[in-house]
């Protein structure tokens, strides 16, 4: 997963994104901290089917505090989500794999958040059906709150 982190980083200096790459995420995220996410089962990858590598992560929590009380509802929030750049559609297909996780559990809700200052990726989430529901700040970033509302797993 931090392959995945620090290839998105170099690619965030080369295409003038300013994200990760200028928000002290490693200082805020170190290692440490993803060896405690492991140990909680809240990291998750999807693997390239013919090779068994790791083309996309993210990790699930189960609270958020940057998301304000009114808002709650039963959700399952996406962090450190990151795709391998060789993986054309890795995003989309673990974002799928997520929702369909979040609606096992029972949540009404897949939630995250995306960097206030880039429009494409405001369009991403936009057509994957991510509504805005408002902003965050944590540190040096500022974020636009995501969500979506999930179908129900039948219980048949």
């Amino acid at each position: 997963m931090l392959g995945l982190i620090h290839q998105r980083i170099a690619w965030m200096d080369r295409v003038g994104i300013r994200q990760w790459n200028v928000t002290d995420y490693d200082g805020v995220y170190p290692p440490e901290y993803y060896e405690d996410c492991w140990r909680r089962g809240e990291l998750f990858a999807l693997e390239d089917a013919a090779t068994g590598q790791v083309i996309c992560a993210g990790a699930f929590k189960r609270q958020d505090d940057r998301w304000p009380p009114e808002l709650h509802a039963p959700a399952l929030y996406l962090h450190h989500l990151a795709a391998d750049l060789t993986h054309k559609g890795a995003g989309r297909r673990f974002l799928l794999c997520a929702e369909a996780f979040a609606a096992s559990e029972g949540m009404q809700y897949l939630r995250l958040d995306s960097a206030i200052d880039n429009p494409a990726l405001t369009a991403y989430y936009e057509a994957l059906g991510y509504v805005s529901v408002g902003r965050c700040i944590d540190g040096l970033y500022e974020g636009i709150l995501r969500q979506k509302q999930l179908t129900p797993v039948s219980t048949l």
